[in-house]
């Protein structure tokens, strides 16, 4: 009589326990899966909301102390980086949105015109900057898209722009409206009965190495100049990296700087975190907001209007900025 074979039962019951483990790790896995494909779903339509909902300008708001005596109450609102956009028919939401601040004094801080600007654009520019002179005193400085709009010939070096020579019937139409033109040049005001030296800088606080002696003495002739006063020191600059680059030891002595430049990144991190990336680096200190530069300069940076080169802003609404002066 045959003696049947042994069931190997454990066997059997620990091959079943493999497969019910390995089920479980999938479906964790695919529970996972659906869970982030579920946030990217989510995540891409807040971004295609926020670049569609990109036509509204907001206003960001900032104080800065001073020491100065008699400045605490002064007002400036920043505007920059337009690139020839239009928000609505003629810009209206800038003007209405400058006007609702009741500035003392507007700062336009660069590229408002591209390089290959038509004479339609720059009259809507002008008719930009008429609107903008019916509210507050206009300063406006060259950034690096509209440098060569205001120049005939612009000197460079290695790229950067040094110098420009002769002055564009662009130009001439924006101060036709008597907002100042500053570059390499600073203008003595008053207002409120306070004083101000205003003055319009885009290049390099330090020197760099491209410079050549002569570029980089002018440079210093002209900050020097700037800074030998005792009236607040307020300086346009388009690229907050023109001092960046300075140390506390080589900082020029000036009480505000205000720049536009880097979009906020362009591509911003979601609920008002920051940039992801500028020209500084990944998540920059200095894309957009107000900072201390060595020990001795505020500065701040509008995040600007339009976004860059065909990309548009994500989670990173177009706004012009508002500056309180206050006391320390």
């Amino acid at each position: 009589m045959d003696t049947p074979l042994p069931t190997n039962d454990i066997s059997i019951n620990e091959t079943a326990s493999a497969r019910r483990k390995n089920g479980r790790k999938l479906s964790a896995r695919r529970i996972a899966a659906l869970i982030l494909a579920a946030l990217f779903v989510i995540l891409a339509a807040a971004a295609l909301i926020s670049t569609t909902a990109d036509s509204t300008v907001t206003v960001s708001e900032y104080r800065v102390d001073t020491k100065a005596p008699g400045m605490e109450g002064l007002r400036i609102v920043l505007i920059s980086d337009l690139h020839r956009q239009r928000f609505d028919e003629h810009n209206e939401q800038i003007v209405e949105r400058a006007a609702e601040q009741a500035p003392d004094l507007i700062c336009v801080l660069g590229d408002m015109l591209e390089r290959d600007h038509t004479e339609e654009e720059d009259e809507e520019l002008r008719y930009l900057f008429e609107r903008l002179m019916a509210i507050a005193p206009v300063y406006f400085a060259a950034g690096n898209h509209d440098y060569s709009c205001y120049y005939e010939y612009v000197e460079r070096l290695e790229m950067e722009n040094v110098e420009g020579h002769g002055r564009t019937q662009t130009l001439e139409l924006l101060e036709s409206t008597g907002a100042v033109f500053l570059e390499n040049d600073y203008r003595d005001v008053e207002i409120k009965g306070q004083k101000l030296r205003i003055g319009g800088f885009y290049s390099f606080a330090v020197r760099m190495e491209f410079d050549t002696d002569r570029s980089w003495q002018k440079r210093q002739e002209f900050l020097a100049d700037f800074c030998d006063t005792d009236s607040f020191k307020l300086m346009l600059s388009h690229r907050p990296d023109s001092y960046l680059k300075n140390t506390d030891e080589d900082m020029w002595d000036i009480d505000l700087i205000v720049s536009g430049h880097t979009h906020n990144g362009v591509i911003a991190i979601p609920f008002g975190l920051g940039a992801i990336w500028t020209s500084e680096g990944f998540f920059p200190k200095h894309a957009r907001g107000k900072s201390i530069i060595g020990s001795r300069a505020a500065m701040v940076v509008t995040g600007g209007l339009d976004g860059h080169n065909g990309i548009p802003r994500v989670f990173n609404p177009p706004e012009i900025t508002s500056v309180e002066i206050t006391g320390d």
